[in-house]
């Protein structure tokens, strides 16, 4: 199980074993973590370069997303710096709490990112086959993001199209209905009045 941390934003691994999991490890990388936008880290693991070790996208506190290449083994794990991926060749980001994961949403072949926020939106950023994206739209509806609002604005933007409540969005994919279309499970932290709810909640793809 890999799993963020607060502060400073480390990543630990806890291990597999037969008898359970291991106690907690943080995974080793470079990334100076004294800015404390690489507070409360979200980590998502995938093969990024298919050359078959896992590397790490990253999310934040300030709802940026990076890239942390594993150049160690399978085995042996040497991550580097959290490098800010880019969207629309602009550093990608939410509007706040960033929970990225890798996936080819929209089955062209490319890897893109899903990308839960603390507003109770999830962004879409398409993925070409150069690794590059474009820029965030709403995986409910596909409309870019408005620029310039404020945190209640937004979340005022995106509970229409979500018809969801909570907020700080968790994302999983899975072709849940065996119709070969991925769909998406959301988890939420709380509600609108600070209360903690924990639903999870099942969107399936049409």
């Amino acid at each position: 199980m890999i799993t963020g941390e607060y502060r400073p934003g480390d990543i630990l691994l806890f291990a597999g074993s037969r008898e359970g999991l291991r106690p907690s490890i943080v995974l080793p990388e470079t990334t100076d973590k004294q800015d404390d936008g690489f507070d409360m880290a979200t980590a998502f693991p995938v093969d990024w370069e298919g050359d078959g070790d896992l590397d790490l996208v990253v999310g934040s506190v300030k709802g940026r997303v990076f890239l942390n290449r594993n150049d160690g083994t399978p085995a042996k794990y040497e991550f580097g710096d959290r490098v800010p991926l880019l969207a629309g060749g602009k550093p990608m980001k939410v509007v706040q709490k960033s929970d990225p994961i890798a996936v080819d949403w929209d089955g062209d072949g490319a890897r893109d990112l899903l990308v839960g926020d603390e507003a109770g939106g999830v962004t879409f950023f398409k993925g070409a086959k150069d690794f590059t994206f474009a820029a965030g739209v709403s995986v409910f509806t596909g409309e870019p993001i408005p620029p310039g609002m404020s945190f209640t604005e937004l979340r005022d933007w995106w509970q229409p199209q979500s018809r969801l409540t909570g907020f700080r969005y968790r994302l999983a994919v899975a072709d849940w209905d065996g119709d070969g279309k991925l769909d998406l499970l959301i988890g939420d932290c709380e509600d609108g009045d600070g209360d903690l709810t924990g639903h999870v909640w099942l969107l399936l793809r049409r």
